[in-house]
């Protein structure tokens, strides 16, 4: 179900620090089907597949609208919140056949193909609901979308452990020269981490002899 990832941006939250609700998703997992049925969804991270939330789900879907149920708890602040609440579902016909769904934001009214459950927030709400979220993308310095890519190839290359530079063991699968030069990418994209990370310090102390040896 949707994505969820976790960085160190500051200011108002962003989208991947959250669950995201998909209507593309539930399509793919057979959710918008006609009828009746209950069950749960779960997100995972994207690379370590580890769990990092689950709802249960009762589900209704009709021929031009539909429910879904939500339930599920939170802890936020030491505290722990249940949320019960139905959010409704909407088709409208396209000009060439057979029908878009969308989901009915519970708290603007408006419709919108995905939902989120962001920050403290206790129920799914569209981007709109939420004030100044943005992509983390937005908000990523060059530094962060740098070692984002190096992270990026290095896990490609089935490298989930260790940090940027630490040694890279060839995959028994991939042939040697293609190893060679996705392993090249991938010290590019390091060096390039590199590069600004030292630049950043010479902004914060300009003639620091520490910087001279990053």
């Amino acid at each position: 179900m949707g994505g969820y990832g976790s960085g160190r941006y500051g200011g108002a939250p962003v989208v991947e620090n959250g669950l995201v609700l998909s209507l593309s998703a539930l399509r793919r997992e057979g959710l918008l089907r006609p009828g009746r049925s209950s069950g749960g969804l779960t997100w995972s991270m994207a690379y370590s597949g580890l769990e990092v939330g689950s709802i249960s789900y009762e589900r209704w879907i009709g021929e031009e609208d539909g429910t879904f149920r939500l339930i599920y708890s939170r802890t936020g602040a030491g505290e722990k919140s249940r949320s019960d609440y139905v959010i409704r579902l909407e088709a409208t016909p396209q000009p060439f056949g057979g029908r878009r769904w969308w989901f009915v934001c519970p708290v603007t009214g408006a419709r919108c193909a995905k939902l989120y459950l962001i920050g403290g927030a206790t129920r799914f709400a569209s981007r709109r609901a939420y004030h100044r979220i943005a992509y983390r993308s937005q908000r990523a310095t060059p530094f962060d979308r740098a070692c984002e890519r190096a992270w990026n190839l290095r896990r490609k290359l089935g490298a989930y452990q260790g940090g940027l530079g630490d040694e890279i063991e060839k995959p028994k699968w991939m042939r040697q020269r293609t190893f060679e030069r996705k392993l090249a990418r991938v010290r590019d994209a390091e060096m390039q981490a590199n590069a600004l990370l030292y630049w950043h310090f010479r902004r914060l102390a300009p003639g620091d002899p520490l910087c001279e040896m990053l």
